[in-house]
């Protein structure tokens, strides 16, 4: 098999953590992160899909850089929010990148200003972005990439009108979307993300 081309220092923090080797799947997430193009996946496994996005996005900004996130996560729940936190926690321990969350519970105004005074990636549910949005507590103008991790239920009813409005917001970059079903994925993507290419992940 192929090596598995990301920093030595990324591989290091993916062996430490016992989280090598990398299936087909992440492999093909890998490169498609760094292709900087669109992509849409099924998939069947999404925790594994996780490692492979941290450990792209490490790979790929290297560093701290300005004060606005390059990189941004959307994710249906606070749970998924804090589990890629403590990836790029574990696997970025080498860098200075500048990695927060944002989710309904803790207060808007503390994720406000740890955002404000400097952020790389941002990994947040769509509701609570909107809402730093509406109070200039996000700026989306270099955001470079955009995953939506369970895009189908970024897209359900609730949801999507804040997930279409974050897109609107952000220049017309590369976007990553994940899902274990169809539903309203496809019409998504042919507004924000086309062209895209479309596929299935597996083992």
């Amino acid at each position: 098999m192929a090596k598995l081309k990301l920093q030595q220092e990324v591989l290091e923090s993916l062996e430490a953590a016992a989280l090598l080797p990398f299936s087909k799947a992440q492999r093909t997430l890998v490169s498609s992160l760094k292709s900087g193009q669109n992509h849409w996946y099924l998939h069947e496994n999404a925790e594994e899909l996780r490692i492979a996005v941290a450990a792209t996005i490490i790979h790929s900004l290297k560093e701290s850089y300005e004060d606005v996130a390059r990189a941004l996560i959307l994710v249906p729940t606070s749970e998924i929010a804090d589990a890629y936190f403590e990836l790029f926690e574990n696997l970025g321990g080498h860098t200075d990148l500048r990695v927060w969350t944002a989710y309904e519970g803790p207060k808007i105004q503390q994720q406000k200003e740890d955002i404000y005074f400097g952020a790389d990636v941002v990994i947040a549910t769509p509701k609570r972005l909107n809402e730093l949005l509406n109070i200039e507590g996000f700026n989306s103008a270099s955001v470079q990439t955009l995953v939506l991790d369970e895009a189908d239920q970024l897209l359900k009813v609730g949801a999507i009108s804040f997930t279409q409005r974050i897109s609107d917001s952000i220049p017309p970059k590369q976007r990553v979307a994940l899902s274990s079903s169809e539903k309203s994925v496809g019409a998504y993507m042919n507004r924000f993300a086309f062209p895209f290419t479309k596929g299935k992940l597996s083992e």
